[in-house]
């Protein structure tokens, strides 16, 4: 039942934002009575915010010994958790709503940072094992691959195969002498 209106309020969230996100679409879409909702949240967001967080897995970097492949598996599988037709709009909504609700702010940050740091982790460990280290950081290549892969998904900009890894090996160029 819990999985259910969690279910609910994402689709919810994702069709009308966080200003259509209301008590009764959400016990309309999971075809339950308001009782049922309130036996486990206080209101929509709540639910919102465990349903995000337990589904919202940012992919984990995999370091399988080639830097460039596997930022490009990287990149391909950010991108379709980013187009998922659910969580891709509402981690848009979560990210918007974040900069004025502390409660959805508090919640994001926090999972995003241990995200973040376990993926430059992982990602320095291949950028270690390369024979010339690239000029920029891992975190700062995870932002660019990042910032490829919601731009795919929020504004329709598509990027092709050649350019994506022709991207990663401008990424991964060692600093010039």
């Amino acid at each position: 039942m819990q999985e259910r209106i969690k279910a609910a309020a994402l689709s919810v969230l994702a069709r009308h934002g966080f200003s259509g996100l209301t008590l009764e679409r959400v016990c309309a879409e999971a075809q339950v009575p308001k009782a049922t909702f309130y036996r486990r949240w206080d209101n929509p967001t709540a639910c919102v915010i465990e349903g995000f967080l337990e589904l919202w897995s940012e992919v984990e970097f995999e370091n399988k010994g080639d830097a460039a492949q596997d930022l490009e598996v990287f990149a391909h599988r950010l991108i379709d958790l980013y187009s998922h037709p659910v969580l891709g709009p509402c981690s848009v909504a979560m990210q918007t709503e974040s900069r004025v609700n502390r409660e959805v702010g508090a919640s994001q940050n926090t999972s995003a940072l241990q995200r973040r740091a376990r993926n430059a982790g992982a990602l320095q460990q291949a950028l270690n094992l390369m024979p010339a280290p690239p000029a920029l950081s891992a975190e700062l290549i995870l932002n660019v691959i990042n910032g490829v892969a919601r731009n795919v998904r929020s504004l329709n900009w598509p990027v092709s195969d050649e350019d994506l890894r022709l991207l990663i090996q401008s990424l991964l160029t060692p600093a010039q002498p």
